[in-house]
C-alpha cells in the first residue's frame, strides 16, 4: 500500500518502510526509485524516529499510518496512541504487532511483566494490588512470591481487557 505524507511517497511491504526517491541535492533524479528508510533505535527507550519533510515522526506511527491511512497520524491525545502488542519489542516495527491504544490501555500493556506485589512490612507477607481506572485496588497477602504473583495474574486477566 502507498500513501502520501507530507508531499512524500511512502510503501509499506515485506516489513520494509520504503520512501520514493525522486529529487537529490541537485534537482530531479533521472531515475527515480524506492529507498528503504533504516530504523536507528533511540538509545534511552529503544523507538526509532524519522524525519519527513521537517516533521519527526516515531517510525511505528508512519509504519500505522501507511497501512491505515484513514488514521490520524498527528492526533497526538491519549486515547490515539499507537502499541507495541509485544511491548518488551519496540524495535518490532511489524503492521501485525502494532494497534491503536487509549492510554490506559498501553499502560495496561506496558505492564505485561508487572510482579504484582510488593513486600510488606508490617505484616511480612507478599502484597499483592492491581491498578484499574486510575485507582489502586488490594488483592491480599501472601507468603510466597509465586501466590502473590498468580493473584496478581488472575486480577490482570478480569480488569485489563484490550479488545
Amino acid at each position: 500500500m502507498e500513501i502520501e505524507l507530507n508531499n512524500i511517497r511512502l510503501k509499506y511491504e515485506n516489513n520494509v518502510l520504503w520512501r520514493w526517491k525522486y529529487k537529490n541535492g541537485r534537482g530531479y533524479m533521472k531515475t527515480p526509485f524506492w529507498s528503504e528508510i533504516k530504523q536507528t533505535p533511540d538509545k534511552k527507550n529503544g523507538y526509532s524516529r524519522i524525519t519527513l519533510q521537517d516533521r519527526r515522526y516515531l517510525y511505528h506511527r508512519v509504519v500505522y499510518k501507511v497501512n491505515n491511512p484513514e488514521w490520524n497520524i498527528d492526533d497526538v491525545s491519549s486515547d490515539n496512541q499507537t502499541d507495541h502488542i509485544s511491548a518488551a519489542k519496540p524495535a518490532n516495527n511489524r503492521i501485525e504487532n502494532l494497534r491503536i491504544l487509549n492510554n490506559q490501555q498501553n499502560q495496561w500493556n506496558n505492564l505485561h511483566y508487572a510482579k504484582g506485589y510488593t513486600w510488606n512490612k508490617k505484616n511480612r507477607k507478599y502484597e499483592a494490588s492491581i491498578k484499574t481506572n486510575g485507582k489502586r485496588k488490594y488483592l491480599g497477602l501472601f507468603k510466597t512470591t509465586e501466590e502473590a504473583h498468580e493473584c496478581y495474574l488472575k486480577a490482570k486477566a478480569e480488569h485489563h481487557i484490550i479488545t
